[in-house]
């Protein structure tokens, strides 16, 4: 996962876990993409205010997960909270090349270290080294750099991975889970304590 683009357009509304559950139940219900995409529109599934919000939200649960095998699709609209919690945040990283390199380069060294804090300076170090070769980074304002960091801590504790103080947390897997997100992709390394 390296040369993509980075995007800070995770910012629409931090995991989504409750929405991304419902997208994949739909989906293992109907099968396709669009027909899943009309129920939720026919539906108001989310129970948005405006058809914009509900096009907008849609719009993100369904581009993370796209990226999402059947078999894990299936785990995500029907296993334990932790296995949920698991799938959302694997989507979000295979979705934002950003996220997924903050969790390698910064989260799961720290963890592995025996740091157990992940601070704002931590993500402030990690967002200005990738400024520096990425322009829209760096042109960024400092309101969405707020915006994406306040997103990205929200996420974290949403999907698990810290605790109310920013403190990181073990992910505890279950066999089902690992054969699930395959051991030979990769992606394990994604979770801390299962790399």
């Amino acid at each position: 996962m390296s040369g993509a683009k980075y995007t800070l357009s995770f910012t629409t509304g931090a995991a989504l876990m409750h929405e991304s559950v419902l997208v994949a139940s739909l989906y293992a219900e109907l099968q396709g993409w669009p027909e899943v995409r009309s129920r939720v529109m026919a539906e108001n599934s989310f129970q948005s205010r405006t058809e914009s919000t509900l096009k907008k939200l849609y719009g993100e649960v369904s581009r993370r997960l796209k990226h999402l095998t059947d078999d894990q699709l299936n785990l995500l609209a029907t296993g334990t909270e932790a296995q949920k919690k698991a799938l959302v945040w694997l989507a979000i990283c295979r979705q934002y090349q950003f996220i997924y390199d903050f969790t390698i380069e910064v989260i799961v060294p720290q963890y592995d270290s025996a740091r157990f804090l992940l601070t704002h300076e931590d993500y402030d170090a990690f967002f200005n080294a990738k400024a520096e070769w990425h322009d829209n980074l760096d042109s960024a304002s400092r309101q969405t750099k707020a915006k994406a960091r306040q997103v990205v801590f929200k996420m974290l504790r949403e999907c698990g991975f810290v605790g109310d103080g920013n403190e990181l947390m073990h992910q505890i897997f279950n066999e089902q889970l690992c054969q699930v997100i395959g051991k030979a992709s990769g992606d394990l390394r994604l979770f801390l304590g299962n790399g």
